[in-house]
């Protein structure tokens, strides 16, 4: 079962905040609320987003491009999640957690509800199917790990078809983290991705998000 992947949702709640804040542009500064007042000094709504957008914008603007790239290649090949592959990444996340009030005290944490975690692992999902379809794990390279490393699997190694799907998931692991980069950039190539604010441009040529994890 996929580890809990909670970089990727903990930028997503950021960035929530960073659209909403977003509709405080220069031109509106006058009608900026106030929303902290300390001492003699007033802390505006446009002075939060502008810190915002310096310390985290970078980050999610990426996060954001990569997010938007993994729907639109996941539309074009025609892939999809079920609504059971959701249930059974919610149950794993609940277990790991370790009750459903640990669960439910989590997404109030983050500030989010059970319908927002869904769509961020849909994507997360969708994410691990494209670059899957991609780098597939092929039979011999499964062979090829159990004789490279069965010397260290125990005395005496346990048979090939016993840990023939522990080695597969450890794979499948390896290709997405090492592949992950340099597809991403190409589906970005491929969908033309256009950068209008010259202060996201020095990363334009690398789109992160959070590592696939297994």
């Amino acid at each position: 079962m996929k580890k809990f992947d909670v970089s990727i949702l903990s930028v997503a709640i950021l960035l929530t905040g960073l659209v909403i804040l977003g509709v405080y542009q220069a031109g509106e500064k006058d009608n900026d609320p106030a929303l902290v007042k300390a001492g003699d000094t007033s802390i505006t709504q446009y002075q939060l987003y502008d810190e915002m957008k310096s310390m985290y914008g970078k980050q999610m603007i990426q996060e954001l491009v990569a997010q938007a790239l993994v729907k639109q290649e996941a539309k074009r090949q025609n892939i999809t999640v079920a609504p059971e592959e959701l249930d059974k990444e919610i149950d794993s996340i609940k277990q790991q957690i370790g009750s459903e009030q640990a669960f439910q005290d989590y997404l109030k944490n983050m500030g989010m509800n059970e319908q927002k975690l869904r769509e961020k692992l849909s994507v997360l999902l969708t994410r691990d199917k494209l670059l899957d379809k991609a780098f597939p794990v092929t039979e011999e390279q499964i062979k090829q790990y159990y004789e490279e490393n069965k010397a260290s699997m125990g005395s005496p190694a346990p048979e090939f078809d016993k840990v023939k799907e522990q080695i597969k998931a450890a794979l499948v692991d390896r290709n997405r983290g090492e592949n992950y980069n340099n597809w991403i950039n190409s589906i970005q190539a491929n969908h033309k991705v256009e950068w209008l604010d010259p202060s996201f441009e020095d990363k334009a040529a690398n789109v992160p998000v959070a590592p696939a994890q297994g």
